[in-house]
């Protein structure tokens, strides 16, 4: 899902700036390197060519040595035990050869990542300013960490902006991360959580989450649909604009809704059983689709020409797409860098096609300002902003029509979308990602960037 970038001009993010230990590091098209400013002697990974991980030395000058892949030190871990993930069990389905494996979904955020294993639990890694990698700290972890009470049992999860939500096989849901509009849902507060919270009100019966910007939707087994947080925009759907810490059903929606998913510039989207879509909230790029880009809507509007025909939806930061019944992708909203993928740079209102995409997707997602597909043969096309390489192509040019993946012409099953980097699952279990690394949110250290794929490691 696409996120709010942290800007770095507003005094504010100075002020969060002694909790993240990695350094601002320099994008794409400004040259980025590897951090500097280690210790004499300290050892951290690296990532070399193909399939392998290294590992690389602080120097005199306090800088870090080359790369060391003849593979001597290769399974040698920052803290000193003899494989990548800390134990001795370097292969195992979640851990085969010091890479992160045993992944069925992932779910990009605002410079961080998680992903849910075979086994039920889930693991982030990346920017963990507001405590969304759910470890019990703020620490940014460049390797995946173990989400606190969340070895198993999860059904399926969402990465927002700073926070992340996640759907118990018991039906019951789970926040933590950021929490400064009540998109946590705990009832009480506005505080944040290092550590998952109960969502009051929704111990069962919920089949899916959808976490935003500063607002969470869920949908329920009945098909209906309940959201809570932020509402400056009426982005709950309930009629009002009034903010909610606990979830609220939205209006004309208590059944037949088959998928939900939240913008992150304050708007809403679901898919109905029947293959059409209704969206609310702020319209201000046209995301809403209805055909007026502008102010907001206070509860759910139809889609100017999908009544019926759509298999799935994402809706990003200010731009929604939707994979139709013929495999085809139409995008609407913000198009300020390509990110519909019409071959323009001009907003849209209403459904436009994505040009030059062959037939058969399986997946999308809309980010920030980029959206990614994953085609039936199992290969990955993105398009939109590349300013740190997140569409994967090995450019940092952005374009406004779908490019393939680098190395990824087959083998991949799912593909996720974030501020600005991209993460995609293979069919082996494996994790790929590329674009931004400022806060390690690539899994792979050191890099600031990189514009085609590589492996996330394991971690503890």
């Amino acid at each position: 899902m696409a996120l709010f970038k942290l800007d770095l001009d507003n005094p504010i993010a100075w002020l969060l700036a002694p909790l993240l230990p990695f350094a601002f590091l320099g994008g794409c098209a400004e040259g980025g390197s590897a951090s500097s400013g280690c210790t004499e002697g300290e050892t951290q990974l690296c990532t070399c060519t193909g399939e392998d991980v290294g590992a690389q030395v602080c120097e005199a000058d306090a800088t870090w040595g080359p790369c060391d892949c003849s593979g001597g030190d290769a399974d040698t871990d920052v803290d000193g035990d003899s494989d990548v993930d800390g134990d001795t069990d370097a292969d195992t389905d979640t851990c085969p050869d010091g890479f992160l494996g045993g992944v069925v979904e992932v779910s990009a955020g605002d410079g961080y990542t998680c992903a849910l294993l075979n086994t039920g639990g889930l693991k982030c890694w990346g920017n963990n300013g507001l405590g969304q990698l759910g470890d019990g700290t703020m620490y940014n972890s460049y390797v995946p960490v173990n989400v606190v009470g969340l070895s198993s049992d999860v059904y399926g999860f969402s990465a927002g902006s700073w926070y992340v939500c996640a759907v118990m096989t018991y039906g019951g849901v789970k926040c933590w991360g950021g929490n400064g509009s009540g998109q946590l849902g705990d009832g009480a507060t506005y505080y944040n959580s290092s550590v998952p919270v109960d969502v009051v009100g929704l111990s069962s019966a919920m089949e899916a989450v959808s976490a935003g910007s500063s607002h969470t939707c869920a949908l329920m087994q009945s098909g209906g649909v309940k959201c809570w947080g932020n509402n400056y925009y009426s982005q709950l759907g309930d009629g009002t604009a009034d903010n909610s810490y606990v979830p609220v059903s939205v209006i004309g929606l208590s059944s037949n809704v088959d998928a939900v998913s939240v913008g992150n510039v304050s708007y809403t989207c679901v898919l109905l059983t029947m293959g059409g879509l209704k969206c609310w909230g702020y319209d201000g790029q046209g995301q809403l689709g209805d055909g007026i880009a502008g102010g907001h809507e206070i509860t759910p509007v139809d889609v100017v020409g999908l009544s019926s025909g759509v298999e799935d939806i994402s809706a990003g930061s200010n731009h929604t797409c939707v994979i139709l019944a013929s495999s085809g992708v139409e995008c609407w909203g913000g198009n300020d860098h390509g990110q519909l993928g019409d071959g323009t740079f001009d907003d849209s209102a209403v459904p436009v096609n994505v040009a030059g995409l062959p037939s058969g997707v399986e997946d999308v997602s809309a980010g920030y300002r980029h959206t990614c597909v994953v085609m039936t043969s199992g290969a990955v096309m993105c398009w939109g902003e590349n300013t740190w390489g997140q569409l994967g192509n090995g450019t940092c040019d952005d374009s406004a029509t779908p490019v393939s993946v680098v190395g990824l012409s087959s083998g991949v099953k799912s593909v996720a979308v974030g501020d600005d980097h991209t993460c995609v699952v293979m069919t082996s279990g494996g994790v790929k990602c590329w674009g931004d690394n400022e806060y390690g949110q690539l899994g792979v250290w050191p890099a600031s960037f990189s514009n085609t794929p590589v492996d996330v490691v394991c971690g503890e």
